[in-house]
């Protein structure tokens, strides 16, 4: 359908890392409603079903991507970096704004999370968080650097005037309105807008979940000393913080490959100088942010590892002081057993007083290994953190 110059469109998207596999699987399922993985066929049908899919096709450009329409007239792309885009032309924002929510949330990222449910788990901190894209509005008019944004979506609190393409940002919306002969560029920086703003939020979710994790080992070092009983359950504690560390660096170590192909494909947008630079700017931000959020996980990842080896060490003084009991138990019944012998002519037969004798031996030594089992279960280990800054 061609678009008359002051055609708009309202879109919703986000961005999650994907690589060519995974769109060859996603293009598999929108066109045949089928995986390789071991999923419930059923369960591909039904949010299959949902998905409500007119058409279906793979493009070929720098980036790959898919291209579905649905009954409702929602255009998806789905590109091979993880980027996706749902639009709709219409000029009644607000009710394409729920259209386009109420798709997300009910067909499409429900069947994205079931085709994609088997692999690496989602630490549980992270599947708790939920954020809600932004509203991108997306208009061509030649008047772009006086469009006024309607008072129903909010007070402007950011705007950038160029000579070809214009942005205001509401609380809740983007306005993106550029010159009708730079469609294609508009789309494209519509995309990078996108990308920016997917790129940052989960930058910031990570700070976010450090700061919990660092509180949570925070309160283990804080106590001082833990009773020997209380030693597994820390320790179980700091290993499940660990995991979710390891699974998170992972993550944040595979996002320079993504930010630095955008950048790359930014350098070739058929744009002003000016808003190019500006755009250079702005990856160049990012990679600044994406350092700072390695170096503060690869610190929480030392410190996490520290605690661990501390209780590690404890568990170890535990485990000798195990041995040392059985090593003290064993000493007083050979002991016992020679003071009987030596002080006998012979060797002695087999009688009542003698099972009692032997009954109440073992009855002494459980009592004894009762005791100091119970001992060490109580004893405080003194805990020694190396004092680091962390207030980041």
């Amino acid at each position: 359908m061609e678009e008359k110059r002051g055609s708009t469109k309202v879109m919703f998207g986000g961005w999650y890392q994907r690589t060519t596999l995974h769109l060859s699987e996603i293009f598999e399922f929108f066109v045949n409603c089928k995986s390789k993985l071991e999923l419930a066929p059923e369960k591909l049908a039904e949010y299959h079903k949902n998905l409500k899919l007119q058409s279906v096709s793979r493009e070929y450009s720098n980036l790959d991507y898919i291209k579905a329409v649905t009954n409702e007239s929602i255009e998806i792309r789905y590109y091979e970096d993880g980027l996706y885009l749902l639009e709709i032309e219409s000029e009644d924002i607000e009710n394409s704004a729920i259209l386009l929510k109420d798709y997300f949330h009910e067909a499409f990222e429900p069947a994205i999370n079931y085709l994609f449910s088997l692999g690496a788990p989602t630490p549980k901190i992270l599947s708790n968080l939920h954020q809600e894209h932004c509203i991108v509005v997306r208009k061509l008019d030649k008047n772009h650097n006086k469009f006024a944004v309607p008072e129903e979506f909010g007070a402007v609190n950011k705007k950038s005037i160029s000579r070809e393409v214009s942005l205001y940002k509401t609380r809740d919306y983007l306005f993106i309105v550029g010159l009708p002969s730079k469609k294609e560029s508009i789309d494209a920086i519509v995309e990078m807008q996108i990308f920016f703003s997917e790129f940052k939020e989960q930058l910031h979710r990570y700070l976010n979940i450090h700061r919990k994790v660092w509180e949570g080992i925070s309160s283990i070092k804080e106590r001082r000393s833990v009773r020997g009983k209380e030693v597994e359950f820390y320790r179980a504690e700091l290993e499940s913080y660990k995991k979710t560390i390891d699974l998170i660096n992972n993550r944040i170590n595979q996002m320079p490959s993504y930010a630095h192909t955008r950048a790359s494909l930014a350098k070739r947008l058929k744009i002003e100088e000016e808003l190019n630079i500006l755009l250079q700017y702005k990856f160049e931000d990012l990679f600044n942010t994406l350092a700072y959020i390695k170096e503060i996980w690869q610190m929480t990842a030392n410190y996490v590892n520290s605690a661990i080896q501390i209780l590690v060490e404890i568990a170890n003084k535990k485990s000798v002081s195990g041995i040392r009991s059985i090593q003290i138990l064993a000493s007083i019944g050979v002991v016992t057993g020679l003071v009987g012998y030596l002080t006998r002519d012979s060797l002695p037969k087999f009688t009542q007083v003698g099972a009692i004798y032997l009954g109440s031996l073992a009855l002494v030594v459980l009592v004894i290994d009762f005791i100091i089992k119970k001992y060490f279960q109580h004893k405080k280990y003194e805990l020694k953190f190396a004092e680091i800054e962390k207030k980041l």
